[in-house]
């Protein structure tokens, strides 16, 4: 590191200290020095992306260019999971042990000002954490991604767990969130909602719409840079929020009506509240679908005009001429767009991006249909994340009627001509030809609306692309299997390993060096020290170290106590009865009673560690929390349990959190019934800090498996084509529970009731006796679960034998970075045509 570089950062911290506090390092609050430090590597971010500008220009083919040359691909996801980001921009910028020192050298620490900054309240589970490993990687890469989101006031919620329920509070995170962000005046959006829909018709231009009496909404933008391990490439994240354009009603605010005059701006700042809010009303549904809406709208009006304004079309009357141009003109002038800018769509959310990109081309820039859906195919590409129905996003066509009715009249024209096209394929089967179509009923399909419009579908996982193209989108298949393809989901291994693991990078680099930052196959090298005896020995202290500084933060933050000698068994992850951590928590039940039947067998010591949170209109979510809280204190009350198991549920799980997880994870818990998880990072995460997995064959458990051996995982369960076979013939839980001792056993105890609370209902819902069945099978897998417990339990007891195969598992988990995801995203997908 130069002197020259430690000077100046150091300098700019203590100029930014003095200038805006008043203060040194030495006199500043934690906070104090939060914001100066952050605000220096914010700075130090802008100066990257300038200078990358810069070099994109000088590199572009000719200075007269209109276009740049280098595709902008914009990446639409509801959410993002971001994390903290002093940390991880320390560490990207390659000045954490500067600031370190420059702290140390005033009496500070470093670790009290992460200490200070909110987990970004973007995300909720793997969908928005996939999309911001995905922003690491375009940077580390250098392709030209510019990510969009909502910018939520309070994310999901902040969970806390009151006698054992889930009670939900608002997650601030903008307190320390806004230093990273960047308002950006010079591109606001107008967002127009309701009003009515005129026609207009002249002999020489056919049928026109004009759209009236809309609310209009300001949609303003705030840049969030997003850093990079060792290159001056950034990717931007840009995040809308919405704004009431003509603020209050200052007359009435004169004449005191007060709330009034402020009732317009309260309801266009619902939008920017809360991610996901509960649509279990149609309050809450409508305000999902404006929310959608709004972000689409926003991103598709300001792609469109980025092109335009390069084109020299920047005004009104610039954009008014194309209604004059002849047909062949239109066509030459739109033929570039999709080669310049493309729009991935991430899951289902933002599939209105379709139709509102035909009303802004059509409405807004006077061309054609044809042109306009040729430009627009070329462009949009959409990755499916579940095969769950309930997460296939279905919209009341009655609710865009209101909200959107010139969107509503596009759709209706797409789905007309995709009904012809479905028509000629399928030979009039009118019953799958409705089943495929956009419209069905009153309702809007999304996952059919993109399949029809994307020039690329793909899966996440190579099981669950199969699963796509077999069943869930099979006839779209049949149609159109040039746009299937398969992208199994990958993490920046940078963050997850190297950033979040300290001991474990620091053996890494002593045996192999540090190239694997930024080429993660070079982990295979590690393979060659898998008989080193005190390698092993060092993975295994390596991992008890990770276990205390677990043990250490969960009794500094939630009074929760834990031994490090014990096994660290987790499942951590959103609570929804498809991860099965249900299934877990009969597990654990099991071994309670088996315990209590024989006090004096000897049992390793095993914390089970849950983390999670539940949707807040998801009642049984919410009520298998309660049930593990019930579990965890009949135990707390035994003493013969207590010395043996424990059961923790460590409340708002969240990026930081993770980060102290996953290193001290030993088993990790990937339990979905096979064939319902699409992929899963978490999985890939835990193996990548030395955890082994207790697994069905699901997801990317599949891959991880054949990368690193099956040998070295627990596999259990039932395989995906033996569940859809059960389904097919009708799943049976009675005949699991007449046929287990095991079940038996564990059902009753529910019905009995744990730690004074009966849990009748989910005994019922067990064994399918109530209106709610378990969908997932939970006791068709019971047995072959507690059989490959007890197996890893053996492995487990052969320290050298575990800590093996957790190396062996590192070695062999550098296929799964977001970097070879991302290089496959645009090599199979964003990459145009004829480069």
């Amino acid at each position: 590191m130069s002197e020259e570089k430690k000077n100046d950062v150091c300098n700019r911290i203590s100029n930014y200290l003095i200038s805006h506090f008043d203060c040194d390092a030495k006199a500043a609050t934690n906070e104090q020095l939060f914001y100066s430090i952050s605000s220096v590597v914010s700075e130090l971010l802008y100066e990257k992306k300038c200078k990358n500008a810069s070099k994109t220009l000088k590199n572009s083919l000719n200075s007269d260019e209109l276009l740049k040359n280098q595709k902008t691909i914009n990446y639409i996801s509801i959410e993002f999971l971001l994390g903290k980001s002093l940390k991880n921009n320390l560490w990207n910028l390659e000045i954490e042990e500067i600031v370190k020192d420059f702290l140390l050298q005033n009496g500070r620490d470093l670790n009290s000002v992460y200490g200070v900054e909110n987990d970004a309240g973007l995300g909720n589970g793997g969908l928005g954490r996939l999309a911001a490993c995905f922003l690491d990687s375009t940077a580390k890469l250098g392709y030209n991604v510019i990510g969009h989101s909502i910018k939520y006031e309070y994310g999901l919620f902040k969970q806390k767990i009151v006698s054992g329920k889930q009670k939900q509070f608002p997650d601030e995170w903008l307190k320390t969130g806004r230093v990273w962000l960047s308002e950006r005046d010079d591109k606001i959006i107008e967002v127009k909602i309701g009003g009515r829909v005129k026609q207009n018709y002249s002999h020489e231009k056919g049928l026109s719409y004009e759209t009236y009496d809309q609310t209009v909404i300001e949609a303003v933008p705030y840049d969030y840079i997003v850093s990079a391990y060792g290159t001056d490439s950034t990717s931007t994240l840009r995040l809308w929020e919405a704004r009431a354009k003509d603020g209050i009603d200052l007359y009435l605010f004169d004449i005191g009506e007060l709330e009034q005059s402020l009732k317009q701006s309260l309801v266009v700042s619902e939008i920017n509240k809360l991610l996901y809010p509960n649509d279990n009303n149609q309050k809450g549904k409508d305000l999902r679908l404006i929310q959608q809406y709004f972000l689409v709208s926003a991103v598709t009006q300001s792609i469109v005009k980025d092109y335009f304004s390069k084109l020299g079309y920047k005004t009104k009357e610039d954009i008014r001429k194309i209604y004059d141009y002849t047909d062949e003109q239109k066509i030459n002038l739109l033929k570039d767009f999709p080669k310049y800018y493309a729009i991935h769509i991430n899951d289902t959310h933002p599939a209105l991006a379709i139709p509102e990109l035909m009303r802004v081309l059509i409405d807004d820039y006077y061309f054609g249909w044809n042109e306009s859906w040729q430009a627009l195919t070329k462009m949009v590409s959409y990755t499916n994340h579940t095969i769950l129905c309930e997460s296939l996003e279905v919209k009341s066509l009655g609710s865009i009627d209101r909200f959107m009715p010139r969107l509503s009249l596009i759709i209706k024209e797409i789905d007309r001509r995709f009904r012809e096209e479905l028509s000629a394929f399928y030979k009039n089967d009118l019953q799958t030809i409705d089943r495929l179509s956009v419209i069905s009923g009153n309702n809007v399909y999304m996952a059919n609306l993109l399949v029809c419009a994307s020039r690329k579908v793909n899966g996440v996982a190579k099981i669950h692309s199969t699963i796509l193209k077999e069943r869930l989108f099979h006839n779209y298949y049949e149609m159109y299997p040039y746009k299937f393809l398969n992208i199994t989901n990958g993490i920046t291994h940078r963050r997850w390993l190297a950033e979040s693991n300290y001991e474990l990078d620091k053996l890494i680099v002593s045996l192999i060096g540090n190239g694997y930052y930024t080429n993660a196959d070079e982990l295979k090298n590690l393979e060659k020290f898998e008989d080193d005896k005190n390698i092993l020995n060092k993975i295994g202290e390596i991992k008890f170290n990770n276990k205390v500084r677990l043990a250490k933060y969960l009794k500094e933050t939630m009074d929760i106590d834990i031994d490090p000698s014990a096994r660290f068994d987790v499942q951590v992850k959103r609570i929804h009865e498809y991860k099965r951590q249900l299934l877990n928590v009969l597990k654990i039940i099991y071994l309670m009673e088996t315990i209590r039947n024989q006090p004096n067998e000897p049992v390793t010591k095993q914390v089970f560690i849950f983390a999670g949170k539940a949707a807040s209109g998801y009642a049984m979510a919410r009520r298998i929390i309660q049930l593990i809280g019930s579990v965890s204190r009949e135990i707390e009350d035994d003493e013969i349990l207590r010395n043996k198991i424990k059961v923790v549920f460590v409340e708002n799980y969240n990026v930081t959190l993770s980060e102290i997880l996953m290193p001290a994870t030993e088993v990790t818990e990937q339990i979905s019934v096979a064939g319902r998880e699409a992929s899963g990072t978490g999985n890939m995460k835990a193996v990548l800090n030395g955890a082994l997995m207790l697994c069905t064959t699901d997801g990317a458990n599949i891959e991880i498996c054949e990368k690193c051996g099956k040998e070295n995982m627990f596999e259990f369960g039932l395989k995906a084509n033996e569940v859809e076979k059960i389904i097919s013939h009708g799943y049976n839980a009675m005949k699991y529970y007449e046929e287990s001792e095991n079940i038996r056993t564990v059902i009753n105890k529910l019905k009995n009731g744990i730690s004074g609370e009966k849990y009748d209902d989910i005994s019922n819902y067990l064994l399918g006796l109530s209106g709610n069945r378990d969908a997932y099978m939970c006791l068709a897998d019971f047995d072959s679960y507690i059989e490959e417990h007890y197996k890893m339990d053996n492995v487990y007891k052969n320290k050298d034998e575990w800590n093996r195969r957790a190396l062996h598992s590192i070695a062999n988990m550098g296929y799964f970075s977001s970097d070879r995801s991302i290089n496959e995203y645009y090599n199979l997908i964003w990459k145009n045509d004829n480069e």
